[in-house]
């Protein structure tokens, strides 16, 4: 090769090695601006979801609180008063994100109410979400509508009124701000233009940011994220055009089973990238200016690529760690099969209700829950079915008791509920309790029933495993009566020995 070629050979070489690492550099920067578009948008749907978890658990508080009136009152009539209406707007006060409260009858005919009353009689018969509670439903969340009452733009949470022998009597329904779920969560973008909805599993719309107004009433059932992802994953993210406005973004989703809602949070592809674009088309100008400087600032960009390379997998492998150690711990903390606390989390609980009780003059009683013919079904069906036993009683002692109870599962078919409260209002709510699990589990009809001990202890009483064993105890009267029963203890039978100790001492 002639030698005045060299040069000019190795000038090309040389463009060729810049003109290759500027664009692996700028490919590099689209990916790393890709993964944290990526990353923003699942923080923004896990902060989002978290909002939605706090806000519905409050509204069902509220609700309860609304249902109990109608039992302290004896009916959906009698609540018609402005005692029991303050006490329903108090209830709305402590509800984040409340409009209203309402409770309907059977018929749909509004009873009473915190929101604006109008002069012709209200009734949402035809409502979806109303006919829904009534058919049972426990916790009903309605897509996006209008308001009866001044027409604004809000969804409700609904459940229905029970009498006391279980009859669906009305529906208490409370009506809620769209905009308190997303429009704050829509602030996290960073500048970016973003989409924060909330989906029912049915593809209706429950909230939006921005502009709801125009897509109320719209489905989006058969848009990507329903069609293409939610059947994959029920959690994840995807770059896609939206089937309601036509924009492309990129997305995370979340699904909430126990709500039926899916929180969905996109980030529209031009403004995601539009920086890396003004940083790609700077990087060229300089190439092209000083191909000799970016030669050297790549050679250094590319060791600090390589170190934050580095430092982004021990940051991933960090986080991989504290993650699994968090996994551990919650595993051994609580039981991976219901949930509940186990043994030692359920005493450590047990502890500070016993401590609270005994400042408030308040008694504890202990269910202590054993199931009857379980191991029976375990032989005939499997441990699949048990486990499938064990979650569905769970499940059921969680909707008999109420939020300020304590309920743990001590291991095989053994669980223990610790209620508190005013003697001798306590004996009445925990064999209420226990004769209303024994029927639930028995109606369900899978071969078990249950036998259920009580002790009662007072808030003095610093012997948790006494009152526990004393509940066992109860537990095999209850056996020997039969089965499918409840046997309170007495002090009398056996008095806490602790308690004996420390009064002679």
């Amino acid at each position: 090769m002639p030698r005045h070629l060299r040069p000019l050979l190795t000038a090309a070489l040389a463009l060729v090695v810049v003109i290759a690492m500027t664009a692996h550099i700028v490919w590099q920067d689209r990916q790393r601006t890709i993964a944290q578009t990526e990353a923003l948008a699942a923080d923004m749907a896990k902060v989002v979801e978290a909002h939605v978890l706090h806000t519905t658990k409050g509204a069902a508080i509220a609700l309860r609180q609304a249902a109990t009136l109608v039992d302290e009152a004896g009916n959906l009539e009698a609540v018609r008063s402005d005692a029991y209406w303050r006490r329903l707007r108090d209830a709305l006060a402590n509800m984040d994100g409340g409009e209203t409260l309402w409770l309907f009858d059977a018929q749909g005919n509004a009873v009473v109410g915190t929101g604006r009353q109008q002069a012709r009689p209200i009734n949402i018969a035809d409502r979806p979400h109303f006919q829904a509670a009534m058919a049972g439903a426990d916790l009903v969340i309605s897509p996006a509508l209008r308001s009866r009452l001044d027409n604004r733009i809000l969804f409700t949470i609904s459940r229905p009124i029970r009498d006391w022998t279980g009859d669906i009597i009305g529906v208490a329904s409370t009506g809620m701000k769209t905009d308190w779920l997303v429009n704050f969560y829509a602030l996290m973008s960073f500048g970016m233009e973003t989409s924060v909805t909330i989906f029912r599993t049915d593809g209706e719309i429950v909230a939006r940011h921005p502009d709801l107004a125009s897509h109320l009433g719209k489905n989006n059932r058969n848009g990507p994220l329903f069609r293409e992802h939610l059947p994959q994953s029920p959690v994840g993210g995807y770059w896609a055009r939206s089937a309601l406005d036509g924009k492309e973004r990129l997305a995370a989703y979340r699904l909430i089973p126990d709500l039926n809602l899916v929180v969905y949070a996109g980030i529209d592809s031009g403004s995601a990238l539009s920086g890396w674009r003004t940083r790609s088309l700077w990087f060229v100008g300089e190439v092209a200016l000083a191909t000799t400087l970016v030669l050297v600032l790549l050679m250094w960009g590319t060791r600090m690529i390589r170190r934050e390379h580095h430092a982004q997998i021990r940051m991933l492998e960090a986080e991989s760690l504290t993650q699994q150690l968090g996994a551990e711990l919650h595993q051994a903390r609580r039981d991976p099969l219901t949930n509940l606390p186990a043994r030692g989390l359920f005493l450590e609980l047990a502890e500070e209700m016993r401590l609270s009780a005994s400042k408030k003059g308040t008694v504890l009683a202990f269910l202590y829950i054993d199931l009857d013919g379980f191991k029976g079904v375990n032989d005939r069906h499997g441990h699949e079915q048990g486990d499938k036993v064990l979650t569905i009683v769970a499940e059921i002692m969680r909707r008999m008791t109420r939020d300020g109870d304590l309920i743990g599962r001590l291991g095989g078919d053994e669980f223990v509920i610790c209620l508190s409260g005013h003697s001798p209002d306590v004996r009445t709510v925990a064999t209420g309790v226990a004769a209303r699990i024994i029927k639930e589990v028995r109606d369900l009809n899978l071969g078990v029933g249950c036998s259920i001990g009580i002790a009662l202890a007072t808030g003095d009483c610093g012997d948790l495993p006494c009152s526990l064993r004393q509940a066992d105890a109860a537990m095999y009267r209850a056996k020997q009566m039969g089965k499918g029963a409840w046997f309170i203890h007495e002090p009398t039978q056996e008095p806490c020995l602790s308690c004996d100790d420390r009064a002679i001492a």
